[in-house]
């Protein structure tokens, strides 16, 4: 068994995880408030083929098969003026709260909202915006603009009308998945609290960036392609080789 198959099969396996991982930074780059997922590379200690029964290969030299680990990058996106006044930008720690049509919270950087007909907030998908006791935000019908102020404070014709939610977890990174619409708790009993005001403020009129660098993504892409490409090479004079060898010492005199 040549070992070195095996780890160019298993680099080549690895690089595909990780250009589709680019791919999906790179598609959702002009997102407010996505945050993108960073890759990172380990080696399997010597000759373990597979992960779930971790059998090991037999009388051969040991070998380091990669395994691509990924975390989403938490780092705040660039904050960007949009002059609309249903726009809110969070500078600081934490995250908008919303509720999925389940009743489920999901947690988002991405402060688009918009009033429908009842005059709750909600995002272009129709979920509501929590206040910091959980519940939905409602506002007066048709009673006027609304005005946010830096503690998340939402203010009509003057008068309070609710309070925006920022909530933090204690490590995100443990606490938190990545869904199609930004973040939910991993597990049930992970609860989140009320961001203290030092820790945030709301800005009206802006919204946060998706902290993808699209450049930065370009080069991984091509550094990706020629990782795949010199592989590729190793395994074809791998196969040339071995070709040769059987050729050479199966000929009989």
């Amino acid at each position: 068994m040549n070992l070195s198959l095996y780890e160019n099969a298993s680099a080549l396996r690895g690089l595909e995880q990780y250009q589709n991982v680019i791919a999906n930074n790179i598609a959702a780059s002009h997102v407010a408030g996505f945050k993108k997922v960073a890759v990172s590379f380990e080696a399997v200690e010597g000759g373990e083929i597979a992960r779930s029964t971790h059998d090991k290969l037999k009388n051969e030299m040991p070998g380091s098969f990669p395994v691509m680990k990924n975390q989403v990058d938490y780092h705040e996106g660039e904050l960007r003026e949009t002059n609309n006044p249903m726009d809110l930008a969070l500078r600081g720690e934490g995250f908008f709260a919303l509720l999925n049509e389940n009743g489920d919270s999901v947690y988002t950087r991405d402060g688009q909202f918009y009033v429908n007909a009842d005059g709750e907030l909600v995002n272009s998908m129709g979920h509501q915006f929590a206040d910091v006791g959980g519940a939905p935000i409602q506002t007066v019908p048709g009673g006027g603009d609304l005005t946010v102020d830096k503690e998340g404070q939402i203010f009509q014709n003057g008068e309070n009308v609710g309070q925006v939610g920022v909530f933090v977890f204690e490590n995100p990174l443990l606490d938190l998945q990545k869904v199609g619409g930004g973040f939910v708790a991993k597990e049930a009993d992970v609860e989140p609290q009320p961001a203290e005001q030092q820790q945030f403020t709301i800005m009206q009129g802006y919204l946060e960036n998706s902290n993808v660098s699209a450049i930065e993504e370009m080069i991984g892409l091509i550094e990706v392609s020629r990782a795949h490409e010199a592989n590729q090479k190793m395994i074809q004079t791998f196969d040339q080789n071995i070709g040769k060898a059987i050729g050479t010492l199966g000929q009989t005199q």
